[in-house]
């Protein structure tokens, strides 16, 4: 078994994956239903995640994001789990390296 310091090294390099990956799909731009920019906040207050959230999402080093936090954009988005992960699988791979 894996010592825990390495397994939380691992853990931490997904989510900085997951969130670099979110941001670039959905945080560069903020959009509502009908496809007009909006503000951070507003955009927040539709996903129903907080503002302080998406600047974290932000970091270039991410954060430990919750799976709640993932389906609550990706409902606002209306894109589903399945597309999105598969999409994130094809551009890091199934591996991320340690």
């Amino acid at each position: 078994m894996q010592d825990k310091e390495v397994l939380n090294r691992k853990n931490a390099l997904v989510n900085k994956h997951l969130c670099n990956f979110i941001e670039s799909k959905f945080l560069r731009e903020y959009r509502n239903q009908h496809d007009e920019i909006i503000s951070q906040n507003e955009y927040a207050k539709l996903c129903g995640i907080t503002s302080s959230t998406i600047s974290k999402l932000k970091l270039p080093e991410g954060y430990n994001i919750p799976m709640s936090t993932i389906y609550n954009i990706l409902r606002y988005e209306c894109y589903s789990l399945e597309k999105f992960f598969k999409e994130f699988e094809n551009v890091k791979g199934i591996n991320i390296p340690n």
